[in-house]
């Protein structure tokens, strides 16, 4: 304590007595104060030849170090397995899927494995007695040669039914059905497919349509057509009105037969067993008879056809006289009345010099050894009155139905 005049006074202490008080100089703060190190406490030493022992891992500690080293090991095990199952999973989820059965299709139609695409088809289609397996199958792979395939959804298609289409470009050309492969039992509860059916669509658009003389037979790859196929019988053939009266050919039938995979080859024999030939008319698509194997004198009746296809040309011309072609027809021939009646000789340009010249048989048919048809050909070579002093050609071709009567062939009618 101090007085008032600044001097230090003693304080009364509990004795009531007063005690001098030291007024002390604390030391003034540096500028620039450095942080003060202060020493870790001393440890007491342990007494000479004895250590301090060393602290105890409680059981909890290890106890939980253990389970951590544990656990992160069943961890890094459980990813390795389970990155091993997804990858199995997938793989046997790929295989399970239909469309591979789709794709080894497709190779097979590449390949033209016909064997193996027939193998497939459970239902076969239909052939007549007339085709055997070798010609659908040869029909199959001219159908797939030198194409690419590929294979699309069906619109039925569906998980538990699956169908492709199996296409060349814009077309389709079979239809795989898949069925379920219960032989095998894959992992997972995953299905496998097998083949069920091939339907490969074909068109047996062949047809057969033959006109023949009743009594005559029929052969179609060297089957004998039997007569359930004849269709139409009883028929007058067309040639019988320029045969009538002096001759008629036997009445006709007709054989249909449908659904062939191949051109036909078709064998016709007469009544006495001898081939007949047929060929196809390319305008209706039927099989027409050509001539028969033999014709007793074929040259005689060629001869005549020539003789009065000449004779014909000049009595239109003027060149022959009226009664030239008489002796080509039967008494009282309607046909020779009608030509006779022709008003349109009488017009025929007038004209010099005629040669007969390019004479030629087009057509010869033998229905019987007594009827034939032969179609004949000359051409007229001219000399004009006035215009070119070229030769004007005329060409004139007869259709000519002969007939045998009293041993002479004789012109029954003209096909204009």
């Amino acid at each position: 304590m101090t007085n008032k005049t600044g001097k230090p006074v003693r304080s009364p202490d509990a004795s009531g007595k007063g005690r001098p008080v030291r007024q002390e100089k604390r030391p003034l703060p540096a500028k620039n104060p450095q942080p003060v190190r202060q020493s870790p406490p001393k440890q007491d030493k342990a007494p000479s030849g004895k250590q301090k022992p060393a602290r105890k891992i409680s059981k909890f500690t290890l106890g939980l170090v253990i389970w951590l080293v544990v656990l992160t090991l069943a961890i890094c095990i459980g990813l390795i397995w389970f990155n091993g199952f997804l990858g199995t999973y997938e793989e046997l989820y790929q295989e399970s899927l239909p469309y591979h059965q789709a794709e080894s299709t497709v190779e097979l139609f590449a390949k033209q494995d016909m064997d193996s695409i027939w193998a497939m088809i459970k239902e076969k289609p239909k052939l007549t007695e007339f085709e055997k397996e070798s010609a659908l199958k040869k029909y199959m792979k001219n159908l797939i040669k030198d194409k690419e395939f590929t294979y699309k959804q069906t619109e039925d298609y569906s998980e538990s039914a699956p169908e492709y289409y199996i296409c060349s470009g814009e077309y389709i050309i079979a239809k795989l059905k898949l069925a379920e492969d219960e032989t095998q039992q894959p992992k997972y509860g995953f299905k496998a497919w097998k083949p069920g059916d091939l339907v490969f669509y074909t068109a047996a658009d062949h047809n057969l349509k033959v006109t023949l003389p009743e009594g005559y037979t029929l052969k179609v790859n060297g089957v004998e057509v039997p007569a359930d196929y004849k269709t139409e019988q009883g028929i007058d053939a067309e040639e019988n009105k320029y045969l009538q009266p002096y001759a008629e050919l036997p009445k006709q039938c007709v054989y249909e037969v449908s659904g062939l995979y191949a051109e036909p080859k078709v064998k016709i024999a007469d009544e006495n067993g001898k081939e007949v030939k047929a060929s196809k008319d390319k305008t209706t698509g039927e099989y027409v008879i050509g001539s028969r194997a033999e014709c007793p004198d074929k040259d005689k009746a060629e001869q005549f056809a020539i003789s009065f296809t000449k004779d014909f040309a000049n009595f239109i011309s003027q060149d022959a006289g009226n009664y030239a072609l008489d002796k080509y027809f039967p008494k009282n021939s309607k046909t020779l009345r009608d030509i006779k009646r022709n008003s349109a000789r009488e017009w025929y340009t007038r004209h010099g010099k005629v040669d007969i010249k390019n004479e030629q048989i087009k057509d010869f048919i033998c229905y019987t050894k007594d009827i034939v048809y032969v179609e004949a050909y000359v051409e007229q070579h001219m000399e004009m009155f006035w215009g070119s002093k070229e030769r004007e050609v005329v060409k004139t071709t007869a259709h000519l139905y002969l007939c045998r009567i009293n041993g002479s062939w004789k012109v029954a009618g003209i096909r204009y």
